[in-house]
């Protein structure tokens, strides 16, 4: 099972089911398009008070993009 780099909270996995297809699903936090670094929203929102304008979508692993799930 996925979980956030930083605090250790279990993610739901993304599945391949119908929802999925069709756009319907919900999953959350923020994934890197380069590393795969996961981060949830909890920490994805203290990330961006802690950078302080910097950008917060970049990954903090690899400088990656992190986008939504």
């Amino acid at each position: 099972m996925p979980e956030c780099e930083r605090c250790g909270t279990h993610l739901d996995a993304v599945s391949g089911g119908l929802k999925d297809a069709l756009g319907l699903a919900s999953y959350d936090g923020y994934e890197c398009d380069r590393c795969g670094t996961l981060l949830c929203s909890d920490c994805y929102n203290k990330r961006t008070v802690e950078l302080a304008g910097a950008a917060p979508d970049s990954c903090p692993q690899c400088d990656g993009r992190l986008e939504k799930r």
